[in-house]
């Protein structure tokens, strides 16, 4: 065996988690249907974002729900 050097070992670094929310309550599931007609009627998806406050993704991503649900009821 050989003798201590006297350091203390190393302490482990903290592991760093990211954390990635997604925020779908920003608009009412009562407003999408508002929210679709505006972005069908002219109004780009851009704009009405910023009319709700919230980021395109979200627009798109209502929008696209559309999409899916007309193709259940064909």
């Amino acid at each position: 065996m050989s003798a201590a050097t006297g350091k203390a070992p190393a302490e482990p670094k903290p592991v760093k988690r990211r954390t990635v929310r997604r925020n779908r309550v920003a608009i009412p599931a009562s407003q999408f249907g508002r929210v679709r007609a505006l972005a069908n009627y002219g109004m780009t998806q851009a704009q009405v974002a910023e009319l709700y406050g919230v980021g395109v993704d979200e627009i798109e991503w209502i929008v696209g729900q559309s999409d899916s649900v007309a193709s259940l009821e064909k």
